[in-house]
């Protein structure tokens, strides 16, 4: 030590050091290197501190669940196994209320039951509005789909019902066509048809014959919207990893997460059919004419009430509030859009998946066919709302079809306030999700998940069980509204194609099915059964 403490640097190290030192930073190259780590470093150390708070997260609300990856959470995981498998394993693991991440994103994940917990849907159009703008639109469009108004809608003598049924008999005879060769049907061609039609004619005032004419240019468009949705697209991974940038790019017009070509053309093509509708050039019984019919002149304002059930008195109390009377052209517009994004292939998929059920389970088919004509037989053969609501067999078997496969396989909320549940906090603004599929699949509620029983859903066995344990259309406020209209659209078709055909089984019918990791219950291979003339 005694030897250090005298030892004297030399004068001449210390002038070469000062100079090499200056030199560094005389260049730019040398300065912006030390810049460059600089800045490095502290994005490393945020990274680090953010990774640390996220493994901190969920243990500091009393949430189990696993541990996040840097960067991707645990996206890896639904990546890999899917949603389905992903949400059963994950609650088969940590129970019935989960904790994990996607990418940067906490998500809770559950199936138990919350009466109180707020929420807000993190969906786009109108599901995306909040409070006195959501209220408004919502009670607007919900006029469209009412009991009342469905029912003299769907009467033998209106508008509405020939639309369905001019559809159905497009359908119809496009099942003679394939009858006539080796009678198999591929279940989401001709469906998928028959659902864009509907919309097409219901919604937008435009007759289109989907199966005979597929190069018409709104069914071109209307195909535009969902191409994204059946393939893999990597500007789905910017939403999932960095939201924030893939807002912004979107913003700044950089990326397109929808087609702006299909959007300006809806937009034209809603604009006109406004234009021409309170011009009295054309009225046509459909859902843009009763968002318009419910105009008034001088906005007039009026209470409305929307109740919630299972909520307490100053949470109902919330959601009365005075509501203008009208939407604009941009907020008919986005309803018209999320009419088509939400009934398309839900529907669609839906029949396709009865008509497996039925081709795999002939004794509940002829069963359901004994109904149809039963009932039609009633009526004189007239299919309209009084007669389809007497089939109750078939609505259990559409119920059971909604079970086994729901149209998404999750229902994303968001907490709009803090909420605490046996000792697990719930923060305001986190992601909530219910796997629906696991719910419907959770052998507790229902045994055998995986057989078709319709009978299920007959009153003695519906009662033994909470109605959230069944959710194909969400629940409370904020499910679906056009729930009621997509039900008799299906009853509708079914009951028209069991008067004359059935299904059967083939050699292209897949024993069991596997869904694909889209999120909505897709078939990983093409539903195809023989359809029969009775």
């Amino acid at each position: 030590m005694a030897f250090i403490s005298k030892f004297k640097v030399p004068d001449e190290l210390l002038k070469l050091t000062e100079s090499l030192w200056n030199e560094l930073f005389e260049k730019k190259y040398f300065a912006s290197l030390i810049l460059g780590g600089t800045i490095s470093t502290f994005i490393l150390l945020n990274f680090i501190n953010n990774w640390f708070k996220q493994k901190r997260l969920f243990k500091n609300l009393n949430i189990p669940g696993p541990s996040p990856m840097p960067l991707i959470g645990n996206f890896h995981n639904v990546f890999i196994q899917g949603f389905v498998n992903h949400d059963i394993n994950i609650m088969k693991k940590y129970g019935r209320t989960v904790g994990y991440f996607e990418g940067s994103s906490p998500v809770v994940l559950t199936t138990d039951r919350f009466e109180s917990l707020e929420v807000e849907p993190l969906d786009k159009l109108m599901t995306v509005l909040k409070d006195e703008e959501w209220k408004n639109v919502r009670a607007i469009i919900t006029t469209a789909f009412t009991t009342g108004k469905l029912k003299s809608n769907l009467s033998y003598e209106t508008h509405m019902y020939k639309y369905i049924h001019e559809c159905a008999e497009n359908l119809e005879k496009f099942l003679d066509k394939i009858g006539e060769k080796d009678g198999c049907l591929d279940t989401k061609e001709v469906f998928s048809c028959f659902s864009l039609d509907v919309i097409s004619s219901c919604c937008f005032g435009i007759s289109t014959n989907s199966l005979d004419d597929p190069d018409n240019e709104f069914i071109q468009h209307v195909q535009k919207f969902f191409e994204n949705s059946v393939r893999f697209d990597s500007k789905l991974v910017l939403i999932f990893f960095f939201p924030k940038l893939a807002g912004y790019l979107s913003q700044k017009g950089l990326i397109e997460f929808f087609p702006m070509k299909t959007l300006r053309f809806f937009e034209e093509f809603i604009n006109s059919v406004i234009h021409r509708r309170k011009n009295k050039l054309e009225i046509r019984d459909d859902f843009i004419q009763n968002i318009l019919d419910h105009e008034e002149n001088d906005l007039e304002k009026k209470t409305q009430e929307i109740k919630i059930e299972n909520l307490d008195e100053n949470v109902k109390n919330k959601w009365k509030t005075p509501l203008k009377k009208t939407l604009t052209n941009k907020e008919i517009l986005s309803q018209s859009i999320l009419f088509l994004l939400a009934g398309y292939e839900t529907t669609s998929q839906t029949l396709s998946y009865i008509a497996y059920n039925l081709a795999m389970n002939p004794n509940d088919q002829e069963k359901l066919i004994q109904e149809v004509d039963d009932v039609l037989d009633r009526h004189d053969g007239k299919v309209n709302y009084e007669s389809i609501s007497e089939m109750h067999f078939m609505d259990n078997v559409i119920n059971e079809t909604l079970r086994m496969f729901p149209p998404a396989v999750r229902l994303d909320r968001i907490a709009s306030a803090d909420y605490e549940y046996n000792g697990m906090k719930i923060p305001k603004g986190m992601v909530w999700s219910v796997p629906i599929w696991a719910l419907h699949h959770d052998p507790e509620i229902y045994p055998e998940p995986d057989c078709f029983r319709p009978e299920r859903f007959d009153e003695k066995e519906k009662n033994l069980r909470e109605n959230v344990a069944f959710l194909p259309f969400g629940a409370g406020p904020r499910n679906c509204v056009g729930m009621r209209f997509a039900l008799l659209e299906i009853k509708i078709l079914l009951t028209i194609v069991l008067s004359k055909y059935s299904f059967e089984k083939c050699d292209k019918t897949p024993e069991k099915i596997q869904i694909d990791n889209s999120g909505f219950a897709r078939p990983t291979c093409p539903l195809i059964v023989k359809v029969n003339r009775r």
